[in-house]
């Protein structure tokens, strides 16, 4: 790949490193965490989806952002639908934010809705993961846990046949960025902090559950 697609990928690979071998992840993909602590990872993502969305929302009409807030993507009503068969009536309770999640959310909340930058940064990052290794990760823990589809729609893109040829369309989106380059610096440290924002909850969760609790508790 050529152009600022390749660029960020380039920009961020460290930082994508660091988050994905983050030992609660690690650990979760392994099958050796309890499935509450799945659930707790898929509370994690809706409180961080609910603000990415909402700044997508806002950016519709944007004419720098707009073209990547496609309400295809959108993973909140997936999740709700996750949360509500893991746990039940009343699952809304359960939503509890880890500090990790609360710094992440404010920065989507405090910047994504009114610069373009940051939001495609954060976009980037995550809806760019969850088409491409966000696959994976939702077919392993599938497999590792026994979870029935009712509990992974997060991870299926039901608006988005072909994952292949709608990454090469974003990336493509990506390239097509006509901004100074002090607007480009702006995404490229933006995608890097947001790396940063997901492994720290991980590495939080990994607190919460220790290697020491059994994966059947």
């Amino acid at each position: 790949m050529t152009g600022f697609a390749a660029r960020i990928r380039r920009a961020t690979m460290v930082e994508h490193r660091e988050a994905e071998t983050r030992t609660f992840i690690s650990r979760l993909m392994a099958g050796t965490i309890p499935v509450a602590g799945f659930a707790e990872l898929t509370s994690q993502y809706l409180v961080i989806y609910r603000e990415l969305e909402a700044a997508a929302e806002a950016m519709r009409n944007d004419p720098v952002a707009g073209a990547f807030a496609d309400p295809a993507l959108f993973r909140v009503p997936a999740l709700e639908a996750d949360l509500a068969h893991l746990h039940g009536a009343g699952w809304e309770s359960t939503v509890v934010p880890v500090e990790a999640t609360q710094g992440y959310a404010q920065r989507l909340r405090e910047k994504c809705r009114t610069s373009p930058e940051h939001f495609i940064a954060h976009h980037y990052v995550r809806y760019l993961g969850d088409l491409s290794g966000g696959q994976l990760i939702g077919r392993t823990l599938s497999d590792k846990y026994g979870l029935p589809p009712a509990a992974t729609n997060f991870y299926r893109f039901e608006q988005i046949p072909d994952a292949k040829a709608y990454k090469t369309a974003y990336r493509q989106q990506l390239d097509a960025l006509d901004l100074p380059e002090e607007r480009l610096e702006v995404i490229l440290a933006e995608a890097r902090q947001a790396f940063a924002f997901n492994g720290a909850i991980f590495t939080e969760l990994g607190t919460a559950w220790p290697e020491d609790v059994p994966a059947a508790a």
